[in-house]
Formats: structure tokens, sequence, C-alpha cells
């Protein structure tokens, strides 16, 4: 049983591209799964995010759950307070946390891609060989940090995370910037996705990625896990 601490990094962006009146933000149940397995392994968690304060939570998330028992409303009810007071990412330091974990949620792909205090940030967990996760949209968030050679720390890598194919399904991969598999690839990664919203979690050394939803917890295991290894 753990008594660490776990940072997840979320978006501060709540509009989805060209269609202005189409809110988005994090998709709650990527987060709200994973906390509740770390929470529960006794690991504090802490939200942090590139403007700080209130998280924008996709509206479209709160109206799916792909796991058993899981209601968006209540747990907003229960946790909120967990989403009204992101620290700014600026005032993090990965030294006073065991692992970071980057839930999914369309507002990734305009900020936390391509934000630098997140790639400094998640620089230094990689240095320190600290778990780093993803999962889904996440994965944007690893697109900008680089190795002590200038190299993305994607290099060489084996990663999943939000497929073409899901998002054609869900009618926005003309909306999203970027296709993510290509991005992945283009920074010298395999990316490997199984069949649309078919759980699939890839373990890479202390890097885990998740491609869905349907992946949310077991990314979470997978990273507890490592966690609870090191900690022997």
């Amino acid at each position: 049983m753990g008594n660490g601490k776990v940072l997840f990094v979320v978006t501060s962006h709540d509009r989805m591209g060209v269609l202005r009146n189409r809110k988005t933000g994090i998709w709650l149940e990527d987060l709200a799964v994973p906390h509740a397995i770390l929470s529960e392994a006794g690991y504090e968690v802490t939200a942090a995010s590139p403007r700080g304060g209130e998280v924008p939570v996709d509206p479209d998330s709160m109206r799916h759950s792909e796991h058993a028992g899981f209601d968006p409303e209540d747990w907003l009810v229960r946790r909120k307070e967990f989403l009204q007071d992101s620290v700014p990412l600026a005032d993090v330091c990965h030294d006073e946390y065991d692992a970071v974990f980057y839930p999914g949620g369309y507002g990734s792909f305009w900020d936390l891609s391509v934000n630098r205090e997140n790639a400094g940030l998640l620089e230094g967990f990689v240095r320190s060989g600290k778990p780093v996760a993803a999962v889904r949209h996440g994965v944007t968030a690893l697109l900008a940090a680089k190795d002590a050679a200038g190299y993305s720390i994607l290099k060489g890598r084996r990663i999943t995370g939000a497929s073409d194919d899901e998002e054609r399904q869900m009618a926005l991969d003309r909306v999203v910037p970027f296709s993510l598999g290509k991005r992945v690839r283009n920074c010298g990664a395999e990316y490997i996705c199984a069949d649309p919203w078919e759980p699939h979690v890839i373990a890479d050394g202390m890097l885990f990625t998740g491609q869905n939803t349907q992946s949310a917890g077991e990314v979470a295991l997978a990273m507890l896990s490592a966690m609870e290894s090191n900690g022997e």
C-alpha cells in the first residue's frame, strides 16, 4: 500500500477547435477511474493544468460510462473540489511527486501537446526514472518533451493512444488538429493500436499508455504495480 503522491496533469482548453460552440476539456472517466484506483491504494493525488484553477470537463463525457458502476454526475458531486482548484503547471516540480498521469480529453490536443512547462515537467519525470502514464488523448501531452540529446522522449518507444478510427467514429477526425498516431510515429515511436474501443495498454519501461477510455483503469493499475514494485 503506497503513501506517495501522484500528479494528474490535465488540460485547461475548453473549446473544440474550429467548432467554437462545442465545449471540451478532460474526458471525466479517463480521470475519475484512475483517480479512484490510485486514491484507494493510498496515494495522494493532485491536479495541475496549464492555467491552474477550474478544470473544464467535456459535456459529452457526462453522458457516457464505459466502466461498470461509474456515475459521472455522482463522481463530480463527491470529488468536485479536485477539479475546482488545479495547480498551475508553472508552480509544479517533479521532485514532489512519485509519478505523473495524463488523462484523456480533447482539450489536450490544443494545449498540453505544445506546452513548454508541461514538457519540462515531463522531462524531469523521465530523467528521474519515475512512472509516466497517459490514456487516450492524454498521450498528446508526451509529444513536446525531449531527452538530454534533444530527441523526443518517445523515440524508440512502443506507444498507443487515441486511434484515427476512433476519431472517425466520433466524427471528429477532421476537427482535431492532427492524427495522434501519425504524430507519435513522427517522434520515432512505434504506434500500435487495437480495434476501436477495445481495451489496449502498452507498458514500455516506466512509460504506460492506453488507447481509449476502456483502457483507463488498466493503465492506472499498470502504473500502480510499477510504483509498488519500486517501493519494495
